[in-house]
């Protein structure tokens, strides 16, 4: 459950080492770039706001595994963006649909016997942290060595498996 909270938060990061590289390739002027995380950003907020409390009315273990099929989906489009546009639309739902990282937390403190509950939610932010701190990191190295649409599909295979799992 750590590595779920911390690949799907590390998927609103990605993209920000990566504009230099981004914005020739989609031809697009650095000031609409910078768009991409900026929208990244406000889908994330906007899926804490409407999609985070869904956790309290539907079984959690569902509602991770849609919004881990529609990470995957919305980071392979990131991956397969032919335009600006198109990756500024998947930009905005990655956001959204990474918000899967708030039920994962909580799933893990309900699923924890009573006397590991502290242990477990502290496994699981440590690697949601993990997943902040490290994805810029990775991203940067990845878009300078296989290009940055490898970064976003490499994400989308991650997102997966964790699915998977």
């Amino acid at each position: 459950m750590a590595a779920g909270a911390g690949f799907s938060v590390a998927s609103i990061y990605y993209s920000q080492p990566m504009l230099g590289v981004i914005g020739p390739d989609l031809g697009a002027a650095p000031a609409a770039t910078g768009m991409v995380p900026t929208l990244t950003q406000l889908g994330y907020a906007l899926g804490i706001l409407l999609l985070a409390p869904l956790g309290d009315r539907f079984d959690r273990r569902r509602l991770i595994l849609a919004k881990a099929v529609l990470l995957a989906l919305m980071l392979a489009g990131a991956a397969l963006a032919g335009s600006l546009p198109t990756l500024l639309l998947a930009s905005l739902l990655i956001g959204v649909t990474a918000t899967l990282a708030q039920d994962v937390v909580p799933a893990a403190a309900s699923l924890a016997p009573a006397a590991e509950r502290g242990s477990v939610v502290g496994k699981v932010m440590t690697g949601l942290l993990l997943g902040i701190l490290l994805s810029r990191v990775a991203s940067g190295l990845v878009a300078q060595w296989l290009g940055w649409r490898s970064m976003f599909a490499l994400a989308a295979v991650s997102v997966v498996l964790i699915a998977i799992a």
